[in-house]
């Protein structure tokens, strides 16, 4: 007996428009972000650090997404 699942996962054009509206955001709040987008699996998608966000931030930000 065979048996599946279907997911949906996020696809790279989805993943980078996440990561591009989260700058955008930050950049309204004057702010510097490291942003990640994970799939379901918990596995890195996109990622987009800004110039001169906190380079410690970068595993919380996967972290995060995860």
């Amino acid at each position: 007996m065979t048996c599946s699942v279907s997911q949906r996962a996020i696809s790279a054009e989805a993943a980078a428009d996440a990561v591009r509206a989260a700058v955008a955001e930050a950049q309204a709040l004057g702010i510097r972000i490291n942003a990640a987008v994970t799939d379901a699996g918990g596995v890195l998608t996109a990622f987009l650090r800004m110039p001169g966000a906190f380079l410690h931030s970068v595993d919380i930000a996967i972290d995060k997404a995860y």
